[in-house]
């Protein structure tokens, strides 16, 4: 029996993973766990700089975010990674059909090195599922001989320096391979399947013509559903600074999604796309952000409580640079006033939308400010008696990071704004 369960995975941007599969997978492992004894899940990912918790997964930094693809998976055999072991990796492309303690109650002797035997070859091992022993010899020795990406399958690197004590295959026949080399694509479950192993195209959100595959992810993925959602999205930027795939995977295929690139600021890049709007309620979100995967529902259900011409709520914080430590904002004043706002602006610009007519009503955003414009604008629906409205819930994954435009622009040059949008609506 293991007494602290680990589930490990990791995350290498701009393949075929997003962020959207560490919430999925993560959903299946804790909502279909069973005993008190909660697993720890912790995710290995290139684009954080230090750890941070977001509660059903803990984010660690990649020791070399400059290891291409698949690879990244290397570190997983590293010295930095022995203070979780022991721990059960699983692949991102991983369907978890029962409860991911059928594996751990598999392991038996913890000390033992446990890999999935090759699929498409017999006694070779595969990497998508592996027990990790602590102090293991033969996990180290994998990573004293590694120097560098060498071909294409990281696999083929590990063969040569080590072999598993067990494959999962001898002692379950629970995990099912979703390809057979010489047969259709898993398009039922037997009912003994415990995991089903994707492994190479299509991925998981590629094989929703199968019914089983929609519903596992239907389960927790708002982006799979066929609701279209009265809500509208804009991601106005300039270019893309490394994230831009992440915002739009972020967003529920049932909302309208307008991308708006300009060499203007972002006003007057959500502004020219603003008319194309035709949804009931609008929000923006920033190319270096995300929502959250209760954003959309969890906005609309505070607007249809509140009668609220607008809201804002909580926000994830996530630093890029290191020597930070996330956290979670959650606003001081939930319904600020005006006169608020002017002494404090205690909303969080990411978690913010509006019902479209607002725009109708006060105008749009101004484009001769540069840093203080939401403030302004929030200010602007204050003064005319728009009501607020706060929803309890995280809304967005918010990136702090050198290249913000509240890095780049000088202290003075933003002092400055905010005295002038203060002084526009002074009470």
């Amino acid at each position: 029996m293991i007494i602290n369960p680990t589930i490990a995975l990791v995350l290498k941007s701009g393949g075929d993973f997003q962020f959207r599969d560490i919430e999925l997978i993560s959903y299946h492992i804790r909502n279909k766990w069973k005993s008190s004894v909660r697993p720890r899940i912790i995710c290995l990912w290139d684009k954080a700089t230090d750890e941070y918790d977001l509660g059903y997964v803990k984010i660690l930094p990649l020791k070399d975010p400059s290891i291409i693809g698949t690879w990244a998976r290397i570190q997983l055999y590293s010295p930095q990674m022995e203070q979780y072991k022991p721990f059960l990796y699983i692949d991102l492309d991983t369907a978890v059909i029962q409860s991911l303690e059928n594996i751990f109650d598999l392991v038996g002797d913890p000390t033992k090195f446990i890999t999935l035997e090759d699929f498409y070859q017999r006694d070779k091992l595969a990497t998508g599922l592996v027990w990790f022993p602590a102090n293991c010899e033969k996990t180290k020795v994998v990573w004293k001989n590694w120097i560098g990406p060498q071909g294409w399958r990281m696999d083929y690197f590990i063969r040569k320096y080590t072999q598993p004590d067990l494959y999962w295959q001898q002692i379950t026949s629970s995990i099912k391979d979703f390809k057979p080399l010489h047969g259709e694509c898993l398009t039922t479950l037997p009912e003994d399947t415990g995991l089903v192993c994707f492994h190479g195209h299509p991925r998981i959100f590629e094989a929703t013509n199968i019914k089983w595959v929609k519903d596992y992810i239907n389960q927790v993925d708002l982006r799979q559903n066929q609701e279209v959602y009265p809500v509208t999205v804009i991601i106005p930027y300039n270019k893309d600074r490394g994230w831009l795939k992440n915002a739009i995977a972020s967003v529920p295929l049932g909302v309208q999604l307008l991308l708006s690139q300009g060499k203007g600021n972002w006003p007057e890049n959500f502004n020219k796309v603003l008319p194309q709007a035709d949804r009931k309620y609008v929000r923006w979100l920033h190319e270096d952000d995300m929502l959250t995967m209760n954003c959309i529902e969890d906005s609309i259900k505070t607007f249809e409580k509140n009668g609220a011409d607008f809201i804002h709520g909580n926000a994830y914080e996530i630093f890029m640079n290191a020597g930070r430590t996330p956290g979670q904002y959650k606003p001081p004043i939930q319904k600020p006033t005006l006169a608020d706002l002017l002494n404090k602006n205690v909303i969080h610009s990411a978690t913010l939308m509006y019902k479209r007519e607002v725009f109708d009503k006060v105008g749009l955003m101004d484009e001769t400010l540069n840093t203080a414009e939401e403030f302004e604008f929030n200010c602007r629906c204050l003064k005319a008696g728009l009501k607020i409205g706060f929803c309890n819930s995280f809304l967005a994954w918010y990136r702090r990071h050198p290249q913000q435009k509240v890095r780049t622009v000088s202290k003075q040059d933003k002092d400055l704004e905010r005295e002038l949008v203060k002084n526009k609506y002074k009470i």
